[in-house]
């Protein structure tokens, strides 16, 4: 009769271990099924960008198209293009701010730092000192007057057109503008300032 007290409590020791260890693997395992998800949610995208930027926003073609047809004078500017050309240009920075902008909040879910998520384009002169920001998760405008105003038409369009590689090696990229010496950079930020 004394016994009957001590199967009870060692029964619902193990009942009370399995439970453990069963959330535990649970726990686990849709960690690393989460992680493993969102990674092919990455090269995903990354596939996605490659393949429609060859296709329809190839910086080289654009580049070429609009200087022969739809520039006033050789500025370098968006304001020097035809109505058109602008067309054209506003639809290639909006693809770019949207696609780079998935593309970086995807690789923040999978990289050690997850605040990292949002794309900042960096302007600076030769001096290294800054000369406009533009983030990605903002309006085109902001980069457009920055365009005007430093004369970068053709810089951004090539610049945003190579930047994909560099985001998913996660190494630095600058262009250098020969006109000015300014040149363009990225960085990867966790909150817009």
């Amino acid at each position: 009769m004394g016994l009957g007290p001590v199967f009870l409590l060692s029964d619902l020791t193990i009942l009370i271990i399995t439970l453990v260890i069963a959330l535990l693997i649970i726990f686990f395992s849709l960690y690393f099924y989460s992680r493993n998800l969102n990674d092919r949610k990455y090269k995903r995208q990354l596939k996605k960008i490659n393949k429609i930027k060859e296709k329809r926003y190839n910086a080289n073609i654009i580049i070429d198209k609009i200087y022969n047809k739809y520039t006033i004078d050789e500025t370098n500017t968006y304001k020097s293009l035809k109505r058109r050309g602008k067309r054209i240009v506003k639809k290639y920075y909006h693809f770019y701010a949207k696609e780079l902008s998935k593309l970086v909040d995807l690789k923040s879910k999978i990289s050690p730092n997850k605040n990292q998520n949002k794309l900042v384009i960096i302007l600076k002169n030769k001096s290294n000192s800054i000369l406009g920001k533009w983030y990605s998760a903002k309006s085109i405008k902001k980069l457009i007057k920055l365009i005007n105003k430093h004369q970068l038409l053709f810089d951004s369009l090539a610049y945003l057109y190579e930047l994909p590689p560099y985001i998913d090696e996660n190494k630095s990229y600058h262009l250098e503008n020969h006109d000015n010496q300014n040149f363009l950079s990225y960085k990867i930020v966790d909150e817009i300032k």
